[in-house]
């Protein structure tokens, strides 16, 4: 899994462009516009996210998903140019509480490695973008050739509106691959499983609570589910796990149900959270649970049970990827971390983001890379983000782009300055 990563001249001018100052300040102001979903908007993150890019000479299109929530797209270079896309999202988690300090006004605190910035969305990932604009302008510095697209959607971090909306009206095309932002602590993610949202309703018959035989409790037959769920987690993770994806697994997120203690509940809901392997199918998914539970409700002795309906929709889909150990972008994302001094690791994930869809619709060669920890780091209290690693992450990009295309033979020969020689130099600040 080796491959170019760029000619040493071309690679090493890239890096030296990648100013750390830039990379913080443009943190730190993306991390000021907020963006919590749900509760607000993506609109200032998107305009302060604008105003970057085409300082960088970036051309800009802006789709409006609902008022206040436009998805950017960003692109530089010429059109017909071998194109490689990054992929990002300007929403934020909700800041909740615990912070010891305004979680949206950035600040720049003693890291494990010099310095580190502290704000809602610094690893997740406002710090991503920062890294992605700082690559972008290197790499166009030195071979205007290549196409470099950035792709920042909105609602990632709820329900993926964002990305299925900019996806509906962009046809599919050819990029040489996709690199996600996401924080992985700058492990090589190939793959990771997908998120399905499910949502059950089960509907009785109400009664008094007096004469609980009078009616069909939609709670007892709720809770039934619950169980039933509960095993096929436990079968689930007990099987055959996938050595970098693990195993589906299942969850009861939440249930609703019943109007008041004196009453036999009619109606009651639940929503499930269905950890998908790539190639699954949420329709078929449901299906099979709808009939368990159907059978099992008929066959538990509830009262009633003979009128208790179970119904159900899917919600919401993730869909998962698994990149080919072989492709050029692992190889290449590789050899680009391993000339700046860093740890390799390819990985999977057992989270999901949003790169499925574009490996999906665009047949892209995916990988997810990025400054942070998604799981140390992101989603909590006091999040942050080493300065270090959002400039290790810039240079990483701006080697693998350069390597991405050298390796295409679509890359005209008067594009640009010289981009191929063998791996394994060594790249200089």
């Amino acid at each position: 899994m080796s491959g170019a990563v760029g000619g040493a001249g071309a690679a090493a001018r890239a890096i030296a462009a990648i100013d750390a100052a830039r990379i913080a300040a443009d943190t730190c102001e993306l991390i000021g516009g907020r963006g919590e979903n749900p509760g607000e908007t993506e609109a200032e993150t998107v305009r302060r996210l604008r105003a970057a890019c085409e300082r960088i000479g970036a051309t800009v299109e802006l789709q409006e998903l609902a008022p206040g929530r436009p998805n950017l797209h960003a692109a530089i270079g010429p059109e017909d140019g071998p194109a490689v896309l990054f992929l990002g999202h300007s929403d934020v988690v909700p800041a909740g509480e615990g912070w010891s300090a305004d979680a949206f006004a950035a600040r720049r605190v003693a890291g494990v490695r010099g310095e580190a910035i502290v704000g809602r969305g610094a690893a997740d990932m406002k710090g991503g973008l920062a890294a992605v604009l700082a690559a972008m302008a290197a790499v166009h510095g030195e071979a205007p050739g290549i196409r470099l697209e950035l792709l920042c959607t909105v609602d990632e971090e709820d329900r993926s509106q964002g990305v299925r909306a900019w996806l509906a009206e962009h046809p599919p095309r050819d990029y040489l691959a996709c690199i996600v932002a996401e924080p992985t602590d700058l492990e090589i993610v190939i793959g990771c499983r997908g998120a399905t949202n499910l949502a059950v309703d089960v509907v009785g018959a109400s009664a008094h609570a007096g004469r609980p035989a009078d009616g069909a409790s939609s709670i007892s037959a709720a809770a039934r589910i619950v169980e039933l769920v509960r095993g096929l987690h436990d079968r689930a993770v007990a099987g055959p796990a996938d050595p970098l994806l693990g195993t589906p697994t299942w969850n009861v997120g939440t249930i609703a149900g019943g109007s008041g203690t004196s009453m036999v509940p009619r109606a009651t809901s639940l929503t499930i959270d269905r950890r998908t392997m790539p190639g699954e199918d949420p329709g078929r998914i449901l299906d099979a649970l709808l009939g368990l539970a159907r059978a099992d409700i008929a066959a538990s002795g509830i009262a009633g049970a003979e009128r208790i309906e179970v119904r159900g929709r899917v919600d919401m889909v993730m869909p998962g990827f698994r990149a080919d150990d072989a492709a050029a972008v692992v190889g290449i994302a590789a050899d680009a971390l391993r000339r700046l001094g860093a740890a390799v690791a390819i990985t999977g994930w057992t989270a999901a983001c949003e790169g499925g869809f574009i490996a999906e619709h665009h047949g892209a060669p995916t990988i997810i890379l990025g400054p942070g920890d998604i799981n140390a780091q992101a989603h909590q209290p006091d999040e942050r983000v080493e300065l270090a690693d959002l400039v290790t992450a810039a240079r990483a990009y701006a080697l693998i782009a350069l390597g991405l295309a050298a390796s295409s033979p679509a890359t005209p020969a008067d594009r640009g300055r010289p981009q191929t020689i063998a791996a394994g130099g060594t790249a200089h600040d």
